[in-house]
């Protein structure tokens, strides 16, 4: 009976709990690492190493423990043919949390937690499903039923791991460390929907009003790390994240679709299998002087294993339909960061400054309104102050997104153009004892 499950005027649906790195997972953690420009796999030498590089956890002397507070605060504009509008302002806290104590000489354990997804949009919507059907040139009663409104287009992604630790000194140079990864992840979306009906000829082309997905689930993976430390002045490192399968479940409602047919309900039970793609990173710091250190970091993400995401209704009524075998097509690629960044320590006080450069996964065909993917230049800067076991940092990210003109054409889900800036205010603290 439904030939599509959109007629390419609503964004594709994508969902991939503890993604933000461009596809969705947050570009680091620790106000001092992220002031260094992310560039901390070779270094890795706090408690935030729990998530860097799990090796450089083996490197600490004495029970620590740290506490990190991100704020994300994106503003986004859209724009089609003559229609523009732009994001609410809206604040997306994230962070980590970790304690990690030494046992005898070579190994520590502990226990980090942190928020490697966190992001979404609120749209001011002004008018979009009117400006969708003008840039298509048809009528709002080219619809059944023809009546439409000004819908909700939000989204709110987030996960949480939690990562038991332990890390182990193999050698005066050679460490190394491990974490199992527990990852809750969420999705909630609200867009406009349209579905494609065949047969009858011509195509009927029926509005379903709001569309609300809301789904949450569990997966596992975990993550491995190695550090080299030939001398005080050099240190090099890899990090190597497993990808997590994650089971998904909660509900999507269609508004409308009582009105189709007045034996289908508008909320089916669904669920959806998503993986947190494998990360992989490789870095270097080195002293050139005492108190100046110098790091670069590349760090490649398998975006590619989120080719497509197949969702399954539980409801009978719905599959019978024809909505069994829908997927949310997001078509990513893989893609590289480079990272490099400084620190320069004069007594209890440090300065640190660096950059980023992060590629966008999506291709133009799935780009979209409700998931950002840009490709980001970053600028990043921040201080700390250390005194006996206590430190205190102060770290601030500028992502400046490259506009996206995305043209009208076959397979383009949603054209425009996208433009997104990204302001992260960061503070830590740590203490050890």
């Amino acid at each position: 009976m439904i030939k599509k499950l959109s007629l390419g005027l609503a964004v594709t649906l994508i969902l991939t709990s503890g993604l933000l790195a461009n596809g969705l997972n947050l570009n680091g953690f620790g106000a001092r690492a992220a002031a260094m420009g992310g560039a901390f796999v070779g270094l890795a030498d706090d408690y935030t190493a729990v998530f860097w590089n799990p090796a450089g956890l083996a490197m600490m002397k004495k029970g620590t423990f740290g506490l990190t507070g991100d704020l994300l605060i994106p503003t986004s504009n859209y724009t089609l043919s003559t229609f523009t509008m732009e994001t609410k302002r809206k604040y997306y806290p994230a962070g980590l949390a970790g304690y990690f104590q030494p046992i005898g000489d070579r190994i520590v354990v502990g226990i980090g937690a942190y928020t490697l997804s966190g992001l979404g949009a609120d749209w001011n919507n002004t008018g979009l499903e009117a400006a969708i059907l003008a840039a298509k040139g048809l009528p709002a009663n080219f619809l059944t039923p023809p009546g439409i409104q000004t819908y909700d287009w939000t989204s709110f992604i987030g996960s949480i791991t939690i990562a038991p630790a332990i890390a182990v000194k193999l050698s005066d140079m050679v460490y190394f460390g491990a974490t199992f990864n527990i990852n809750y992840g969420f999705f909630k979306m609200d867009r406009w929907e349209v579905m494609d009906l065949n047969p009858p000829q011509p195509d009927i082309y029926f509005n379903t009003g709001q569309e609300s997905l809301d789904v949450n689930g569990w997966g596992y993976g975990a993550t491995f790390g190695l550090l080299v430390k030939p001398s005080d002045r050099i240190s090099f490192g890899v990090s190597y994240r497993l990808q997590s399968k994650l089971k998904l479940s909660g509900t999507m409602t269609l508004e409308n679709l009582p009105d189709l047919n007045a034996a289908f309900p508008d909320t089916s039970e669904t669920k959806m299998d998503a993986t947190s793609p494998m990360w992989l990173a490789g870095g270097l710091a080195v002293k050139p002087l005492t108190n100046l250190t110098l790091d670069f970091d590349l760090q490649w993400t398998n975006w590619k294993k989120l080719d497509s995401l197949p969702l399954t209704f539980q409801n009978t009524l719905w599959n019978a339909a024809g909505f069994s075998g829908s997927e949310l097509d997001l078509l990513w690629s893989d893609k590289l960061q480079i990272r490099t960044g400084l620190e320069y320590v004069m007594g209890n006080l440090a300065l640190r400054a660096g950059y980023y450069y992060d590629p966008a996964p999506a291709p133009d065909s799935t780009m979209n309104i409700l998931i950002p993917s840009y490709t980001y230049n970053t600028i990043t800067a921040g201080f700390g102050y250390a005194s006996g076991g206590f430190n205190i940092d102060f770290g601030l990210e500028y992502l400046m997104g490259q506009k996206r003109t995305i043209a009208p054409g076959l397979g383009i889900t949603m054209p425009g153009i996208y433009e997104m800036k990204i302001l992260v205010p960061m503070v830590s603290l740590s203490y050890g004892w």
